[in-house]
């Protein structure tokens, strides 16, 4: 029997591959790496030292080095976590024997601990925390000491020149000699030698049992040393190259670039700069092969089996203590002079709000929270979408089909925006049921989704919309407006039920009979959803289509949220969440989409964005949404006209509501009114001057032309790995925040010089010890009906600390100990007598 030999890539840094996999079926092959697999769930079937066995969910087996085994899928699916690391931690040659599946009574305490062994590695992996590698590295130790103490038995005979292979015993033989001896000169024709072989017997035979030619494998093996050295070590790349057996520097880059994609000097200097936290580095691999043995999946639950190992499963109604909260993990310094140059800047976080649909804004509750965001944040703008639902009682049809069209409830929501000094951000759908060519409707309201039955019915419907706007509000007011053509038409049978083609028609139709009314009037679209953005070319077919048709297009509106973009094809999940990055990614995908469409300087408008599409996701409520908020809003300043986060309240009807208070709606608001963080994002956000005088990584300082300054400071903690990649088990309704990388308490050391007169200094602050809305419910007891009191109770403590005091002609000096999730604003106001 020919048997494969596997060879393995570590870790980047590490010298072990840490992974989740799920197994199908895996021939009978070989390593030299040590590999403990542990089934998280189902079962499988293996075959190992010429015996088959069955290892059902929880049980533990160590495959020895250079073991021959297989492995294959039961009955029953499975997710297995697998390690394998190099046997000289276990000495070389040490047998390991252990495997839960074949001892009648396992040892409890002995296989226990190594499953807690693995556990703290996981954990450690993908919190990635302060020195994580450090204690990586030392759980390793301690789990290759436990198996040297309670699972040897003497030498490994697979390792030894005891193998009755001779083959397999010189192949061995001259794996472990170029394993000690890679920084050295060694040819395949000296191995033949060695081997008193001919040199082309000896290349055949070495091709044939590892997969690879002789010089390409040892040209792994000196770039997977070589790799280590660079992040590990302060050695000149030259140095490296020779430590490593390279013949010269030239030749070491040439292949480091060809298997890496990138020179030695440009990994060292990003292996550098993601101390000390790797912030770019996946912690734990989920492992796909190209031959299909292994397929990617999401893991939700399955780590579940392997943390009760961790003992960190709080008990009801206890909190999970962070250890790292107290603790400091990056500084920075700010430095700011009143008379330093300064960069003017438009905001456009606050240029609109969003709403569920437009029959909500008839309700007094809905309204009430409006009103009082207008008050603290004066957007200019509202979108909904539902402006021709049929419970808006817009257009009904006598029954000869004459149209009638009824203004009334358009009025009363109209007129409400406007008198609390808010325009209509106009979304012109969906499609009354009476004018729809089909029954195909989306969310719990049901809005129909299909295009008109008569063109020139929806045409008139739009036509005389218009004219009623004009003639009741004016031509200067009308003007300031938007007029956006739908919602999402790209996602195919949820918001549209035509064509591509039958949209960019309507899209035309449309546009044509609003400019045929006044000229002057702005309308664009399409809404587009984001898979779009990044999967076909929708967008710029459309572009092309008005172009060529000179259709008019006054601004282009997309959608932005942090899920994978998933094909059409793919189907949608809501598990897996992209890096932060993203939102700034999108938006220069869409300029370049834009400019390529002869659409260079064309108005940009993110209508709707928030961290999930989901409007139950329970981080929704949390203060990770405010730093979240901000950081997008900073980090995009400059790149488009509006960017409105949907939405501003948790009175929203798309799914049935739930009874509880922090279900993870979309809004600022909760649905009885209490301010979440991100609304106090927005706010903060509010207060900025209009000239940025230093911004950076969690800081940005602001002045206004009274000479005033701001200075706002946050603290963005991104998800660990594996919630980022589907698995949500650590997260529970009122548990939240165990989803989240580790990180401790950043600490910005702020200077400002040159304040002469007298400043009113006010410091706001927000973050889970202070004003977060979320964990006073939590700290309350978690109601999930709350009394009137109760309300009242969690409205007084919800909101940022403010303290206050006065300066007077003086530098200001002061270290701000900041915590994860947390934001913290500090204004200084000029006084005057």
């Amino acid at each position: 029997m020919r048997y494969l030999y596997e060879f393995i890539e570590h870790e980047a840094d590490m010298p072990f591959k840490l992974f989740v996999n799920s197994v199908k079926y895996i021939p009978f092959h070989w390593h030299k790496e040590v590999e403990i697999l542990y089934v998280l769930e189902g079962s499988v079937i293996m075959h190992l030292d010429q015996k088959q066995f069955t290892l059902n969910q929880d049980d533990l087996v160590v495959v020895n080095s250079m073991s021959v085994h297989q492995i294959e899928k039961s009955s029953h699916d499975n997710i297995l976590l697998t390690l394998q690391f190099s046997p000289e931690w276990l000495n070389d040659n040490v047998f390991i024997s252990c495997n839960s599946a074949s001892e009648a009574e396992p040892s409890e305490f002995q296989y226990d601990t190594i499953k807690q062994e693995l556990a703290k590695m996981v954990w450690e992996m993908n919190k990635k925390a302060p020195g994580y590698r450090s204690y990586i590295m030392g759980r390793l130790q301690t789990l290759c000491g436990h198996f040297l103490r309670y699972f040897s038995q003497g030498i490994n005979p697979e390792a030894e020149d005891g193998n009755k292979n001779y083959d397999y015993k010189r192949l061995n033989r001259v794996l472990t000699y170029i394993d000690q001896h890679y920084n050295e000169k060694i040819t395949l024709q000296t191995m033949a030698e060695q081997e008193h072989l001919s040199l082309h017997y000896f290349s055949h035979f070495f091709t044939k049992k590892i997969g690879i030619p002789f010089q390409k494998y040892l040209t792994l093996i000196r770039l997977e040393k070589a790799q280590s050295e660079l992040s590990g070590s302060e050695k000149s790349i030259t140095d490296i190259a020779m430590d490593c057996g390279f013949a010269n520097v030239k030749l070491f880059n040439k292949y480091f670039k060809e298997k890496y994609g990138c020179t030695p000097g440009a990994y060292r200097e990003a292996s550098m700069a993601a101390e000390p936290n790797k912030a770019n580095r996946k912690p734990l691999t989920y492992e796909e092969s190209t031959s299909g043995d292994y397929y990617e999946l999401d893991a939700i639950h399955a780590m579940g089996a392997l943390y009760k190992y961790l003992n960190l499963t709080p008990k009801a109604g206890e909190e999970v203590v962070n250890p790292l909260t107290s603790m400091v993990t990056e500084y920075e310094d700010i430095r700011i002079r009143t008379d330093m140059p300064f960069q003017e800047y438009t905001k456009h976080w606050n240029v609109s709000t969003a709403a569920g649909r437009a029959v909500e804004g008839l309700r007094d509750d809905w309204r009430k929270q409006l009103t009082e965001l207008a008050r603290r944040i004066p957007f200019q703008y509202i979108r909904f979408h539902g402006i021709f639902n049929d419970e808006m009682m817009v257009y009904s049809e006598e029954d000869d089909g004459t149209p009638t069209y009824n203004w009334s409830y358009v009025d009363k929501l109209y007129d409400f925006l406007l008198d609390i000094g808010i325009k209509p951000f106009v979304e012109l759908g969906f499609m009354p049921s009476q004018l729809a060519r089909s029954n195909e409707t989306v969310f719990w309201w049901k809005g129909h989704i299909s295009p008109p039955s008569d063109m020139s019915k929806w045409k008139s419907l739009v036509r005389e919309f218009v004219r009623h706007c004009l003639n009741r509000y004016g031509v200067e007011e009308v003007t300031q407006w938007y007029f956006e053509v739908w919602n999402e038409p790209d996602l195919s049978g949820v918001c549209w039920a035509g064509t591509k083609e039958e949209y960019f028609y309507f899209y035309e139709s449309t546009a044509r009979e609003i400019k045929s009314v006044l000229p002057e009037l702005r309308v664009g679209g399409p809404a587009l959803g984001y898979g779009s953005l990044w999967n076909d070319t929708w967008a710029e077919e459309f572009m092309d289509y008005c172009k060529r048709g000179n259709v008019p297009l006054d601004f282009f509106s997309f959608h932005v949220y942090s899920e994978y973009p998933y094909r059409k094809s793919e189907g949608q999940s809501l598990s897996r969440m992209m890096p932060p990055s993203f939102y700034k990614d999108s938006i220069s995908r869409m300029q370049q989409k834009m400019e390529h469409a002869g659409y260079p300087d064309l108005e940009l408008h993110m209508t709707e964005w928030n961290f999930s599409l989901y409007d139950r996701h329970l981080l929704h409520d949390t203060m990770f949404m405010a730093p979240f908020v901000i950081h997008h809003a900073l980090n995009t300043i400059g790149d488009m006209k509006s960017m409105t986060f949907w939405c501003f309240t948790d009175v929203f009807e798309e799914s049935v509501p739930p009874p509880s208070p922090f279900h993870g709606g979309f809004g600022l608001m909760n649905k009885d009114g209490l301010k979440k963080p991100s609304y106090y994002a927005l706010e903060f956000l509010q207060k900025l001057g209009d000239r940025i005088l230093a911004k950076g990584e969690g800081y940005i300082c602001t002045q206004k032309s009274d000479g005033s300054l701001q200075l706002l400071l946050y603290h963005y903690v991104h998800m660990d790995h594996l919630f980022s990649s589907g698995d949500w088990s650590e997260m529970s309704e009122l548990h939240r925040y165990e989803v989240f990388e580790e990180k401790g308490n950043r600490v910005f050391r702020i200077n400002i010089s040159q304040l002469t007169g007298t400043y009113k200094y006010t410091k706001y602050q927000l973050d889970r010890e202070h004003g977060s809305v979320f964990d006073e419910w939590v700290h309350l007891g978690a109601p999930a009906m709350m009394s009137k009191e109760e309300h009242a109770f969690i409205q007084g403590r919800s909101g940022p600390a403010i303290r206050t005091e006065m300066i007077l002609n003086s530098s200001w000096y002061q270290e701000i100990n900041l915590p994860p999730h947390g934001i913290l604003l500090l204004t200084f106001e000029k006084q005057y007598s």
